[in-house]
This record gives structure tokens, sequence and C-alpha cells, in this order.
């Protein structure tokens, strides 16, 4: 018996790329591993934007999902974190050690990426002036380190939510 869990945001939902509304188009299934290999399925709300000229489909995932990626953001943190290894009796098989070493892989890759994108809509959003761009301070370091566990859904959410993008595969 497969169960499948209908995720329903009470939120209007508004279009990160040009800020119209959303409107719901369809469903479409969506995995969640967890550890041990259990495997839950999700039904998404998939989104279209009403302004012609964009058009744009998104889905509209929970808190414990990352676009891309079939693990939950608790996991993928703590792996990253090096709270999970490979030699973990309860992930000996699920996740394999060559995908917790793709996580470790993708936010480094993606890091520079992360804090340019959180810089610059802080800084539109808050009015700071441009040193605040030019500053080295990592604004992910700094995420998480003040929020631990949980800093991975909240950069997500941020990053998607203000129009931006997280590279799945980032060129190296």
């Amino acid at each position: 018996v497969k169960r499948i869990f209908l995720v329903i945001s009470e939120e209007d939902a508004i279009c990160p790329g040009c800020g119209s509304s959303l409107c719901r188009r369809d469903k479409k299934l969506r995995v969640h591993k967890e550890v041990g290999g259990r495997k839950r399925w999700f039904a998404i709300n998939r989104l279209k934007c009403t302004n012609e000229k964009c058009g744009r489909l998104h889905n509209e995932l929970p808190d414990c999902m990352v676009p891309y990626k079939h693990y939950g953001t608790d996991i993928i943190e703590d792996v990253i974190e090096g709270g999970r290894t490979a030699d973990d009796l309860e992930t000996e098989d699920y996740p394999c050690e060559g995908t917790m070493k793709h996580w470790k892989w993708w936010l480094s890759k993606n890091e520079v990426n992360i804090n340019g994108q959180m810089k610059s809509v802080l800084q539109h959003l808050m009015d700071l002036d441009i040193e605040f761009l030019k500053s080295s301070d990592s604004l992910l370091e700094g995420l998480r380190e003040r929020i631990s566990p949980g800093w991975l859904p909240v950069v997500v959410r941020f990053i998607y939510n203000s129009g931006g993008r997280i590279e799945p595969y980032p060129v190296t």
C-alpha cells in the first residue's frame, strides 16, 4: 500500500521571477527518502505564474525537501555537518557513500553562489550600503553557526522564494 501525503499551503503564492500571483495547475508525486531506505510519497502542487509574459511553473515544496534532491533537509544537513557518515549502521545502505560525498561537494561548489544571492536579496530588502555586498563575511557560515540544526531549509526557502536557484550540478 503506497501512502501519499498531500502538501497544502495556506499562503498566497507569488512568482519569485516576476512577483505575479501563482495559480494551482496540477499535482505531481515526489519521493522523499529517509534513513534506512524508507520512502514517503508527497503530492506536490505545481503552480503556474498568471503573468502571460512569465508563465513559469513552480513546485510548492515543504521545508523538508530540497529541489532536485530526494533525501530530506535533515539528512542532507546532518551529512554536510559531519553528524552522519557511511559508517553509521542506520545509514549503511541509504544514503550511499557516493550520495553523501555529492552533497558535500554540492554545498562547497554552491557556497559562493549562495552567499552572493543572500547578500544581494538582503541588500535590496534592507537598503544596505554597497559595503555590505563587498564584505567577505559568509552569511551561510553565520546561519550554520546560529541555526543548527535547521539552517538548510532556511537557506533553500530564502533563495528559491526570492527568485534564486541553487545549482544541482554546479560547473566546477
